[in-house]
Protein backbone atom coordinates (compact mmCIF):
# COMPACT_ATOMS: atom_id res chain seq x y z
CA UNK A 1 0.00 0.00 0.00
CA UNK A 2 1.33 3.44 -0.93
CA UNK A 3 0.13 6.41 1.09
CA UNK A 4 -0.76 9.53 -0.83
CA UNK A 5 0.51 12.82 0.61
CA UNK A 6 -2.23 15.20 1.67
CA UNK A 7 -2.40 18.92 2.21
CA UNK A 8 -3.56 20.01 5.64
CA UNK A 9 -6.54 22.19 4.79
CA UNK A 10 -8.15 22.72 1.40
CA UNK A 11 -5.22 23.05 -0.99
CA UNK A 12 -4.34 20.09 -3.18
CA UNK A 13 -0.98 18.62 -2.17
CA UNK A 14 1.81 20.29 -4.13
CA UNK A 15 -0.15 23.50 -4.76
CA UNK A 16 -0.84 26.83 -3.08
CA UNK A 17 -4.47 27.78 -2.49
CA UNK A 18 -6.42 30.39 -0.54
CA UNK A 19 -7.72 29.28 2.85
CA UNK A 20 -11.48 29.29 2.31
CA UNK A 21 -12.36 30.01 5.94
CA UNK A 22 -10.29 33.23 5.95
CA UNK A 23 -12.02 36.40 4.82
CA UNK A 24 -10.49 39.85 4.90
CA UNK A 25 -10.49 42.84 2.59
CA UNK A 26 -6.97 43.81 3.72
CA UNK A 27 -5.14 40.47 3.90
CA UNK A 28 -4.88 37.18 2.03
CA UNK A 29 -4.10 33.82 3.64
CA UNK A 30 -2.96 30.91 1.49
CA UNK A 31 -2.00 27.39 2.43
CA UNK A 32 1.36 26.62 0.81
CA UNK A 33 1.16 22.86 0.25
CA UNK A 34 3.73 23.37 -2.52
CA UNK A 35 6.61 23.91 -0.07
CA UNK A 36 8.79 20.88 0.50
CA UNK A 37 10.92 21.09 3.61
CA UNK A 38 14.13 19.37 4.71
CA UNK A 39 15.59 19.55 8.22
CA UNK A 40 19.39 19.58 8.16
CA UNK A 41 21.21 19.02 11.44
CA UNK A 42 24.97 19.06 11.96
CA UNK A 43 26.75 17.17 14.72
CA UNK A 44 29.50 19.80 14.82
CA UNK A 45 29.80 23.55 14.46
CA UNK A 46 32.27 23.54 11.59
CA UNK A 47 32.66 25.97 8.69
CA UNK A 48 33.79 23.16 6.37
CA UNK A 49 30.61 21.18 7.05
CA UNK A 50 28.53 24.30 6.43
CA UNK A 51 30.30 25.00 3.13
CA UNK A 52 29.81 21.42 1.89
CA UNK A 53 26.16 21.37 3.00
CA UNK A 54 25.49 24.72 1.28
CA UNK A 55 26.95 23.42 -1.99
CA UNK A 56 24.85 20.24 -1.83
CA UNK A 57 21.69 22.16 -0.88
CA UNK A 58 22.01 24.69 -3.68
CA UNK A 59 21.64 27.62 -1.29
CA UNK A 60 24.01 29.29 1.18
CA UNK A 61 22.97 28.16 4.64
CA UNK A 62 22.70 31.20 6.93
CA UNK A 63 25.30 31.48 9.67
CA UNK A 64 23.56 34.05 11.83
CA UNK A 65 20.51 33.83 14.13
CA UNK A 66 17.22 34.66 12.49
CA UNK A 67 18.61 34.89 8.97
CA UNK A 68 17.33 33.21 5.85
CA UNK A 69 18.91 32.92 2.42
CA UNK A 70 17.42 32.23 -0.99
CA UNK A 71 18.90 30.73 -4.12
CA UNK A 72 18.18 28.22 -6.91
CA UNK A 73 14.51 27.88 -5.96
CA UNK A 74 15.43 27.24 -2.33
CA UNK A 75 15.01 29.11 0.94
CA UNK A 76 17.19 28.16 3.92
CA UNK A 77 16.23 29.21 7.45
CA UNK A 78 18.62 29.32 10.41
CA UNK A 79 17.10 27.44 13.36
CA UNK A 80 20.17 27.10 15.56
CA UNK A 81 23.96 27.18 15.06
CA UNK A 82 23.74 23.59 13.81
CA UNK A 83 20.28 23.22 12.23
CA UNK A 84 18.44 24.64 9.23
CA UNK A 85 15.15 24.22 7.40
CA UNK A 86 15.55 24.15 3.64
CA UNK A 87 12.54 24.79 1.39
CA UNK A 88 12.39 23.10 -1.97
CA UNK A 89 9.75 21.94 -4.41
CA UNK A 90 7.74 19.05 -2.94
CA UNK A 91 8.90 16.68 -5.68
CA UNK A 92 12.55 17.66 -5.07
CA UNK A 93 12.55 16.78 -1.35
CA UNK A 94 13.75 13.15 -1.68
CA UNK A 95 16.53 14.11 -4.09
CA UNK A 96 17.74 16.93 -1.87
CA UNK A 97 17.83 14.63 1.16
CA UNK A 98 19.76 11.98 -0.78
CA UNK A 99 22.26 14.57 -2.06
CA UNK A 100 22.87 16.06 1.39
CA UNK A 101 23.23 12.68 3.09
CA UNK A 102 25.60 11.45 0.36
CA UNK A 103 27.95 14.36 1.14
CA UNK A 104 28.10 13.24 4.79
CA UNK A 105 28.38 9.44 4.92
CA UNK A 106 30.11 9.92 8.30
CA UNK A 107 26.89 11.56 9.61
CA UNK A 108 28.56 14.85 10.53
CA UNK A 109 25.36 16.28 9.09
CA UNK A 110 22.04 14.58 8.49
CA UNK A 111 19.08 15.59 6.34
CA UNK A 112 15.55 14.37 7.01
CA UNK A 113 12.15 14.88 5.39
CA UNK A 114 10.15 17.57 7.17
CA UNK A 115 7.40 18.40 4.67
CA UNK A 116 4.82 16.27 6.47
CA UNK A 117 5.53 17.83 9.86
CA UNK A 118 4.81 21.48 9.07
CA UNK A 119 1.97 23.31 7.40
CA UNK A 120 3.10 26.53 5.73
CA UNK A 121 0.85 29.56 5.32
CA UNK A 122 1.46 32.72 3.34
CA UNK A 123 -0.08 35.88 4.77
CA UNK A 124 0.07 39.11 2.80
CA UNK A 125 -1.66 42.44 2.62
CA UNK A 126 -1.95 45.71 4.50
CA UNK A 127 -3.51 44.09 7.59
CA UNK A 128 -1.06 41.17 7.84
CA UNK A 129 1.24 42.87 10.36
CA UNK A 130 -1.69 43.76 12.64
CA UNK A 131 -3.01 40.19 12.52
CA UNK A 132 0.33 38.70 13.47
CA UNK A 133 1.10 41.10 16.29
CA UNK A 134 -2.33 40.54 17.83
CA UNK A 135 -1.51 37.04 19.00
CA UNK A 136 2.24 36.89 19.38
CA UNK A 137 5.15 38.08 21.43
CA UNK A 138 6.80 39.18 18.20
CA UNK A 139 8.14 42.70 18.37
CA UNK A 140 8.04 44.49 15.08
CA UNK A 141 9.33 47.72 16.52
CA UNK A 142 12.80 49.02 15.73
CA UNK A 143 15.17 46.09 16.15
CA UNK A 144 12.25 43.59 16.02
CA UNK A 145 11.89 41.25 13.03
CA UNK A 146 13.19 43.02 9.91
CA UNK A 147 12.55 41.92 6.34
CA UNK A 148 14.83 39.01 5.45
CA UNK A 149 14.68 37.42 8.90
CA UNK A 150 12.86 34.54 10.55
CA UNK A 151 11.93 33.76 14.13
CA UNK A 152 10.54 30.90 16.16
CA UNK A 153 7.85 32.20 18.49
CA UNK A 154 4.34 31.62 19.80
CA UNK A 155 1.30 32.81 17.86
CA UNK A 156 -2.13 32.18 19.36
CA UNK A 157 -0.29 30.11 21.98
CA UNK A 158 1.12 27.64 19.46
CA UNK A 159 4.71 27.25 18.26
CA UNK A 160 5.38 28.80 14.88
CA UNK A 161 8.19 29.81 12.56
CA UNK A 162 7.65 33.26 11.03
CA UNK A 163 9.54 34.39 7.94
CA UNK A 164 9.32 38.06 6.97
CA UNK A 165 9.75 38.09 3.20
CA UNK A 166 8.62 41.69 2.71
CA UNK A 167 7.02 44.55 4.66
CA UNK A 168 3.57 42.91 4.31
CA UNK A 169 4.54 39.40 3.15
CA UNK A 170 4.97 36.55 5.61
CA UNK A 171 5.46 32.79 5.64
CA UNK A 172 4.25 31.08 8.80
CA UNK A 173 4.83 27.43 9.66
CA UNK A 174 2.89 25.58 12.33
CA UNK A 175 2.72 21.91 13.22
CA UNK A 176 0.32 20.14 10.91
CA UNK A 177 -1.92 19.18 13.84
CA UNK A 178 -2.33 22.87 14.74
CA UNK A 179 -2.98 24.20 11.21
CA UNK A 180 -6.80 24.25 11.38
CA UNK A 181 -6.72 25.98 14.77
CA UNK A 182 -4.23 28.57 13.48
CA UNK A 183 -6.25 29.30 10.31
CA UNK A 184 -9.48 29.62 12.32
CA UNK A 185 -7.78 31.87 14.88
CA UNK A 186 -6.37 34.10 12.14
CA UNK A 187 -9.79 34.20 10.45
CA UNK A 188 -11.44 35.28 13.73
CA UNK A 189 -8.77 37.96 14.26
CA UNK A 190 -9.43 39.34 10.76
CA UNK A 191 -13.14 39.90 11.43
CA UNK A 192 -14.08 43.49 12.31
Amino acid sequence: MKLQPQATLSAPFGAAAPVTAFSSSNAVLRERADIGCVLLTSAVDNAEVLTSASAAAGVDLPRDPGMFRTGAGRLALWLSPRSWLIHCAVEAEAGLIARLNAVFPDKLAHAAAFTDYLCWFELSGAMSLDLLTEGTFLSLERGGLPVGHAKRTLIAQIAAVIVRKGPSDWLIAVERSRARYFADWLGAAAKP
